[in-house]
């Protein structure tokens, strides 16, 4: 029996004949629906068997159903809140472009049961973060968890979060920029995807979502910055890339690409998308990535920007090395090194005199603890967690 994963992988490159378990082989099938599960491809696999009739267990095709249907009720609520929102703004003046899976759902699959989200990814103006704020408090989201000081976002940190405060977990990661290394921060203009943006109808409101172009290179960079390793987001580029191959401007990604110093990020998951799904982009988009210039900052940038939550003093370090100017690196480590007593009350619960010093001290040692620590015990202790 193939591993799950290459059945899976074969079944979306839509193989003439995929390595499918036998019908009463009903381990093999329990797991393919795990992988399935796991990377989110339920809808996807359901659908495929139930085109082709394969021979799949009653009880599989039921969970991949119920699954299916799962997922398909969780987009529907999020998109409420994207229907709301996105009206909102608009009568407010603010502008808001929706990302990743919201905007996949609405312009590129055509059910909302194939292609999960987990959140609502959304794009602001850097200058509008403090109104956008105010917006979202005053329609009943509370932001999330706190960064290291209160202004650390927008002028540092490219996201927030904001948790629904009504019925159903949701949650809003609200972004200044399209992606989180600092490397990019001034490298990408920030009026990059508000250059003519797609208008989608959703029930009573009109959502900004990127054009195909910029939505290819935002999933390519995305992927790239989180090591490429997960098969939805292959998936994505990959559908993307080929359903909507004869209308992307291909020369303009490049160029963009290119300009922003992101060909190289983007040359990785091209080349992790292609291996697993095969072949989606012309020729010369691929060689164009590969001949781009590339510096050793973004070799770094790109190194480190998956391995950002298991080390973060690495993160740290690695954002200043690759961050332009001075000042701009000295106030980012300022912020880091000394955060605000808020966020330290967040991680130290005591309170006695000297509360604060204590706290900065077990969050240095807790710092050197990890930097120290062997890189398979970093693993290990991150699995474990």
């Amino acid at each position: 029996m193939a591993d799950a994963t290459d059945v899976l992988v074969s079944v979306l490159r839509n193989d003439a004949a995929p390595p499918l378990p036998r019908q009463d082989d009903l381990r093999s099938w329990e797991h393919l629906l795990v992988r399935a599960r796991d990377e989110g491809l339920c809808g996807m696999l359901l659908r495929w068997l139930t085109d082709y009739g394969c021979g799949a267990p009653g009880d599989v095709l039921r969970q991949l159903t119920v699954e299916k249907d799962h997922v398909a009720a969780t987009n529907r609520l999020l998109m409420r809140h994207i229907e709301r929102l996105s009206g909102e703004f608009a009568r407010e003046g603010v502008d808001l472009i929706v990302l990743k899976g919201g905007a996949l759902v609405l312009d590129l699959y055509d059910d909302a049961g194939l292609r999960p989200m987990c959140d609502v990814d959304l794009l602001v103006r850097r200058d509008s973060a403090v109104g956008t704020d105010r917006l979202l408090r005053r329609l009943g989201y509370a932001r999330g968890r706190g960064l290291v000081r209160d202004d650390f976002y927008p002028l540092y940190y490219y996201e927030a979060e904001y948790l629904w405060q009504g019925c159903g977990p949701v949650r809003l990661d609200v972004h200044v920029r399209p992606w989180r290394p600092m490397r990019y921060d001034g490298m990408v203009d920030d009026g990059l995807f508000w250059e003519s943006p797609k208008r989608v109808g959703l029930g009573q409101s009109v959502v900004a979502i990127p054009r195909d172009e910029h939505m290819l290179v935002h999933l390519l960079c995305h992927a790239a910055f989180h090591g490429a390793e997960r098969l939805l987001w292959l998936v994505d580029i990959h559908r993307l890339a080929t359903e909507r191959h004869e209308v992307i401007d291909w020369p303009a990604a490049l160029h963009l690409l290119r300009d922003c110093r992101l060909a190289y990020a983007a040359g990785f998951a091209l080349k992790r998308v292609e291996a697993v799904l095969g072949s989606c982009v012309p020729a010369g988009f691929r060689d164009g990535l590969k001949e781009s210039a590339v510096s050793w900052k973004d070799r770094l940038a790109l190194w480190q920007a998956p391995r950002d939550c298991h080390a973060p003093l690495m993160h740290t370090l690695v954002d200043v090395l690759c961050t332009d100017g001075w000042s701009r690196r000295l106030g980012y480590v300022s912020a880091v090194l000394l955060p605000n007593s808020t966020h330290m009350g967040d991680t130290y619960e005591a309170r006695h005199p000297g509360w604060l010093l204590c706290a900065h001290a077990r969050r240095a040692l807790t710092g050197l603890g990890k930097l120290l620590r062997p890189a398979g015990l970093q693993k290990d202790a991150a699995r474990i967690g």
